[in-house]
């Protein structure tokens, strides 16, 4: 099993983000695989949980990346999520790992 590069972005099913800078850490965040719904490793590529209660592991689900998929997840929680911040607009890099770092740099707690 290929394991993720951080950092994760994780969106649970209501478009929220959460980053993760630890992939090994999964388990202190995902409490078992049916609360998971979503996420994407540094690179792009989509993760899922897998693993007993307590012990939820990410791996790589595909080794291809989701560019547009990602940057749409990301569009929605700006736009929703982030909205009562005005001057919060998501990254611009063209580069997806730039961007999926500058992400993970720009998230604030909700």
């Amino acid at each position: 099993m290929t394991h993720p590069e951080e950092p994760v972005l994780l969106f649970d099913e209501d478009g929220r983000m959460f980053i993760l800078h630890d992939p090994a850490l999964a388990d202190e965040l995902i409490e078992s695989e049916d609360e998971f719904c979503e996420g994407y490793d540094g690179q792009g590529r989509p993760v899922r949980a897998y693993g007993a209660p307590g012990q939820v592991h990410l791996v790589l689900a595909a080794e291809g990346t989701q560019d547009d998929e990602l940057r749409a997840r990301v569009e929605r929680y700006y736009s929703v999520f982030a909205a009562r911040h005005p001057t919060r607009t998501p990254p611009q890099e063209a580069d997806l790992v730039a961007f999926i770092r500058a992400v993970a740099e720009d998230w604030i707690e909700e």
